[in-house]
């Protein structure tokens, strides 16, 4: 009998590593799978940039009505260095007043420089918006799309059964003089980390895909490493990789989920080494192959 079971973007990353964490995260109840083969330093910069600096830009770009809308509408004209500087001004200098005795000196420099990288991978982006740069003030509300929008979507499966993938995306920007879009994911891991930062954007990707038709390049920003440019994938090849990867991840999730039957689940030999699970994966949920 099809049945239907409700997921998060999280949830399928997880399962892109390895479907056993998922089984050990939904069945046991385990808690911190996610940081299992993680090469970052353990502090949270995707969560805090995303949270403290990115959603405070675009909640006051994309009101028409907020201060800071005119302000980022008058930097505009001014190039990068001159967003650059209201970003610093008015959101990532009062967040570091607010909460800078939390952090090291270490990870206040990742911070800072997360701002620095981000606003030149939108500068970049501004480049193809000549609407933009020519009238920001009138245009800046189409570029800028709200943080946080939750999107939801069905997947079916062969046997009529579905998946419901829900999530929210970092940060999602449009170019209305070509019809495109660009999605960033903010990432605290190592670019050596690339393959679950990426399946969470291919499936945020998917999802705005299913709301609006188009299907945005991807541009993942690493806040761990300070010598490493961004990862940009165009729309062509974020396509190709939406249809040869996400039908099976998403079927592994659903047999994860459902548990009529034991999972195949894929030994890996750099992740294992450094999972608390090693000893007793197999007395749990079977031979892995």
């Amino acid at each position: 009998m099809p049945s239907t079971f409700y997921t998060s973007v999280s949830d399928i990353a997880l399962c892109q590593k390895c479907p056993a964490l998922l089984a050990y995260k939904l069945h046991k109840g385990e808690k911190g799978v996610w940081k299992i083969g993680i090469k970052g330093n353990g502090f949270h910069y995707g969560t805090l940039f995303h949270k403290n600096i990115s959603q405070v830009f675009f909640e006051g770009a994309s009101d028409k009505n907020s201060e800071l809308h005119a302000e980022i509408a008058a930097s505009l004209q001014g190039g990068a260095e001159s967003l650059e500087a209201v970003v610093r001004r008015n959101i990532f200098m009062p967040f570091i007043a607010s909460r800078g005795e939390e952090f090291t000196a270490g990870q206040i420099f990742a911070l800072a420089r997360g701002v620095t990288v981000w606003v030149r991978a939108m500068w970049d982006f501004f480049s193809g918006i000549p609407s933009l740069l020519r009238s920001p003030e009138i245009n800046m509300h189409t570029v800028f799309i709200p943080p946080e929008q939750k999107l939801k979507a069905r997947f079916k499966l062969p046997d009529g059964s579905g998946l419901v993938v829900n999530g929210c995306y970092d940060a999602l920007m449009f170019n209305p003089d070509r019809a495109e879009a660009r999605l960033f994911e903010f990432k605290g891991y190592m670019k050596s980390d690339i393959a679950v930062p990426l399946s969470q954007s291919l499936i945020y990707s998917w999802l705005i895909y299913r709301h609006t038709g188009i299907v945005p390049s991807v541009e993942i920003i690493y806040l761990d490493e300070y010598a490493k440019e961004p990862d940009i994938f165009a729309p062509s090849a974020v396509t190709e990789m939406i249809k040869a990867g996400l039908p099976g991840l998403f079927m592994s999730v659903f047999s994860v989920m459902a548990m009529k039957k034991p999972p195949e689940f894929v030994r890996s030999g750099k992740l294992c080494s450094c999972c608390k699970f090693k000893l007793k994966c197999e007395d749990d949920w079977g031979k892995m192959i």
